[in-house]
């Protein structure tokens, strides 16, 4: 099996950015040693599609869209009906179990880790930069810890998920990694930030 490379891997050379008061209010980096795996059931099998990948998952299912669960060091997204993220350890055999699992009459099982690359923001000032350019409300009593939204950034389609207080956690395709870096360097300017390797 093929390396799994990071795709911003120049781009995390470069050092971080004072803001306008000589203060950095943001951290910026790339989350590694992940994977991600998409589960998702066919409407008129949707009861045995959930039962299996509970089984498996050892936890109960996200019960709507944009609700996330932790479970066993996995966090389980519902992103549509009969549709799954799983987001493990970067050596997590669980595409292989749900396949033997799920059988192909119920669902499918497709693994995305080299597919999306996971880019963080966390501090203080995370909320401003992420409302410079994603058409979402980040108000901590609107978009809670544990949440999520499937949205657009810089014309791109994105996940946003709100892994704690002041962090988000950004799945962008790889293909488009670069220019989502770029669009929150330059929106960090003003705040100032470091990057994180």
């Amino acid at each position: 099996m093929l390396e799994r490379r990071s795709a911003l891997e120049k781009d995390l050379q470069q050092g971080g950015h004072e803001g306008a008061k000589g203060e950095r209010g943001v951290a910026l980096g790339e989350v590694r040693g992940w994977s991600l795996v998409q589960a998702s059931g066919f409407p008129d099998q949707a009861a045995s599609f959930e039962a299996a990948l509970a089984s498996q998952l050892g936890a109960g299912l996200p019960a709507k869209v944009g609700d996330g669960v932790s479970a066993q060091g996995r966090t389980i997204m519902r992103v549509g009906p009969e549709h799954f993220w799983i987001v493990g350890p970067e050596k997590d055999d669980l595409a292989a179990r749900l396949s033997q699992a799920v059988a192909p009459t119920i669902g499918s099982i497709l693994p995305l880790s080299h597919s999306r690359t996971r880019i963080f923001i966390e501090g203080a000032s995370a909320r401003e930069v992420l409302a410079k350019g994603i058409p979402l409300d980040f108000d901590p009593n609107v978009f809670k810890v544990g949440q999520f939204a499937l949205t657009g950034l810089h014309h791109t389609p994105v996940l946003v998920h709100r892994s704690a207080a002041d962090r988000y956690e950004i799945y962008a395709m790889r293909t488009f990694a670069h220019s989502i870096w770029e669009w929150f360097t330059d929106a960090a300017l003003p705040v100032g930030y470091d990057v994180v390797r």
